[in-house]
């Protein structure tokens, strides 16, 4: 098998999709590889373990032994934002050796990055009969994973990627898992399962793919509830804080009101993966019957598998409903704060205004006096003094001296009562104007004080 014939395997789908991608899906021949290998001469044999580092080696495994009856291969990522440790090559390798169709790329494409909200209703099962009567089903479960944290149980979005060859004849049956991390609970879980149920796991095509569907289905429920609380705690501080006074709001506050806006961009997609995964389920229950009808499936086989699938739908449509309510409680909350920062602000504004207010009013005494004395000063007084001293002809230029005329008093008598006058007018004008904003200021305060 040459290197351009596993190359060909896709039409060149893969490398056409590879610019659309922020991070590439598969490693680099350089970098260390983490591939699980379990194989099964037959139904009664034992199983054969091995663990790859180098995906090189990995290809000349599979090239070089016969096919086995059975193949279980797992390929890890090391987190859920870098590539599937495994190099292309080999990986076209494993398709081309059992003739599995282009469409797996879909899946594979979908790691080495989170899931995208952008992609939430991608991954639902597919089913492909083949000409040899077997089934090729593949499908990209998008589930909640918990994590701890200083103590505490945190969520985290994951994904893990399902292909499984079913043939009723029990020969060339093979599973690939692509994983998100490495250890995961799957990986563990199957590993448990795989020493103690054996035999089962070819006679019964649904084994494990009850196995994914118990270790991440459950998940959701407890997610859905950490959420829930998160909300919870966002409405508490809305409803028991006073936001339109600044006083005792600091800035942990704040930031802890804007998660409402947050979380419902987090709640937003779980609807459409859940849609899928109980997408995948329907597919699931009818990938049941088909194999009933053609008795593949015992009875009693056929009833269990019917069982565990309506109790995964019904979970699942529980969770979509909780998701509903918190969706619409997100908005709820949403709304609500956006009110009290609403009043918050206008609070502020009128503390400003106040403020402004204020000094207006301090400013404009000073304001004013200086206004007066400068129009007397520069319009009235001069102007008045000149033309009055030059056109009483109270001093005398006839006879060459200056002599001051002897009705000099008469211009005593009248502007020194005049400019008192005019004082004591100014004097009452300001004091009644300066009592009038004290009465204001008085009121206003009043009022504060009731509020």
């Amino acid at each position: 098998m040459s290197a351009s014939s596993a190359r060909d395997i896709d039409g060149g789908h893969y490398e056409s999709v590879l610019p659309y991608l922020r991070y590439p899906p598969l490693i680099d021949p350089s970098e260390r590889s983490e591939i699980r290998l379990v194989d099964f001469a037959s139904e009664d044999a034992s199983r054969h373990d091995k663990q790859f580092t180098d995906s090189e080696r990995f290809e000349c495994h599979i090239s070089t032994k016969a096919k086995p009856h059975a193949r279980i291969v797992s390929i890890c990522s090391r987190s859920s934002i870098t590539p599937l440790q495994i190099t292309e090559r080999a990986l076209r390798w494993l398709m081309k050796l059992y003739e599995i169709d282009a469409d797996f790329f879909d899946i594979v494409v979908s790691f080495g990055d989170k899931p995208r909200n952008s992609d939430a209703g991608l991954g639902e099962m597919k089913v492909k009969q083949r000409a040899d009567g077997s089934y090729d089903m593949q499908y990209l479960l998008t589930h909640a994973d918990e994590y701890k944290i200083h103590g505490s149980t945190k969520w985290t979005i994951r994904q893990i990627g399902v292909f499984h060859r079913y043939n009723p004849s029990g020969d060339g049956n093979i599973w690939i898992f692509l994983h998100a991390k490495p250890s995961s609970k799957l990986q563990l879980q199957l590993e448990a399962r795989l020493s103690e149920y054996t035999s089962a796991l070819w006679q019964d095509w649904f084994s494990l793919h009850s196995l994914v569907l118990s270790s991440y289905l459950v998940n959701w429920r407890w997610c859905i509830r950490g959420l829930g609380d998160q909300l919870e705690n966002s409405a508490n501080i809305a409803l028991t804080r006073d936001l339109s006074k600044s006083e005792g709001i600091d800035q942990n506050v704040l930031l802890e009101l804007l998660k409402p806006q947050h979380l419902g961009d987090v709640i937003l997609p779980l609807s459409s993966w859940m849609g899928v995964a109980q997408a995948t389920v329907s597919k699931m229950q009818e990938i049941n019957t088909l194999l009933y009808s053609k008795n593949v499936s015992t009875e009693d086989n056929y009833d269990r598998v019917t069982g565990d699938l309506a109790s995964y739908k019904v979970n699942l449509e529980g969770h979509l409903r909780s998701v509903r309510v918190l969706e619409r409680k997100a908005q709820g909350i949403s709304d609500l704060l956006a009110v009290a920062l609403s009043q918050r602000n206008q609070a502020v504004i009128i503390d400003i205004n106040q403020s402004m207010l204020k000094l207006t009013d301090e400013g404009f005494d000073d304001n004013a006096t200086v206004k007066v004395v400068t129009l007397v000063t520069l319009i009235y007084l001069p102007a008045s003094f000149v033309s009055t001293i030059l056109g009483m002809n109270l001093f005398d230029f006839g006879n060459g001296k200056l002599s001051i005329s002897r009705q000099f008093w008469i211009f005593i008598v009248l502007a020194v009562p005049l400019t008192l006058l005019t004082l004591a007018m100014w004097y009452f004008v300001t004091q009644r104007q300066l009592r009038n904003r004290q009465k204001m200021k008085s009121k206003r305060k009043e009022e504060e004080l009731m509020v």
